[in-house]
């Protein structure tokens, strides 16, 4: 028997993933795009953390 003629050997599931908690889910309805992350409830699940440069030693504009 050939491996890959079984059943459900190359299915591809459609789902999403959190950037923030790295949760994977499957919507319920095919078309709807979540507002918020089920898991960690975040509403930037799709959008990457963007990370910032750190000052070089310099003071901030109010003297702190």
């Amino acid at each position: 028997m050939k491996r890959g003629n079984e059943f459900g050997a190359n299915i591809f599931i459609l789902g999403h993933k959190c950037y923030r908690c790295d949760h994977e889910w499957v919507p319920r309805e095919r078309m709807e795009i979540p507002e918020i992350c089920p898991s960690c409830k975040s509403p930037y699940w799709k959008k990457p953390k963007t990370k910032f440069p750190k000052n070089n030693g310099e003071k901030k504009k109010n003297g702190k």
